[in-house]
């Protein structure tokens, strides 16, 4: 009995690695793009700079001086705005959305060898207090930055550099 679970276990695990699936976040790292210099334009790390480099690190890319490309992110921008209204002008929905550009250049050029803005927006009911709804909002703020990262390791991580 338990020769016959491991071997369905064995063949579902292969048949799901031979069709390609991964787990979401992990990427192949071309071996050219496997260190990276990050450099955030503001005073302080954000947390949006934070889980980038989670998010690297996460799929194998060492962040350190050396390496052969330097990756700058720009100030992440948010606006908070409200969708719907009640007939009495007061906010029923609203829509968070982030968006940052960030640049990347190979070492020792100075003209970018990819620039890109991405962008994302969460909308969410205003049906709750104030503290559930600030409580909610940092939430969302924090799946917005889990969604940029994610957006800008995918965009690097399919640069295929001119050799």
């Amino acid at each position: 009995m338990i020769n016959r679970r491991a071997a369905v276990l064995l063949t579902f695990t292969l048949a799901l690695s031979a069709c390609g699936f991964k787990l979401k976040g992990l990427y192949e790292v071309p071996e050219s793009l496997q260190q990276l210099v990050l450099v955030e334009t503001s005073a302080q790390p954000t947390a949006l700079g934070r889980e980038l480099i989670n998010q690297l690190s996460g799929s194998g890319v060492v962040i350190n001086e050396s390496a052969p490309y330097r990756l700058e992110l720009g100030q992440p921008q948010y606006n908070k705005r409200a969708l719907t209204l009640s007939a009495r002008a007061e906010a029923l929905e609203y829509e968070l959305s982030g968006k940052v550009i960030f640049t990347l250049y190979q070492m020792g050029n100075e003209a970018p060898v990819l620039e890109r803005e991405v962008s994302a927006a969460r909308t969410y009911d205003e049906n709750a207090n104030s503290v559930a709804l600030e409580s909610l909002e940092n939430s969302y703020r924090t799946e917005l930055n889990r969604v940029l990262a994610d957006q800008i390791v995918r965009q690097y991580l399919s640069y295929v550099p001119n050799n």
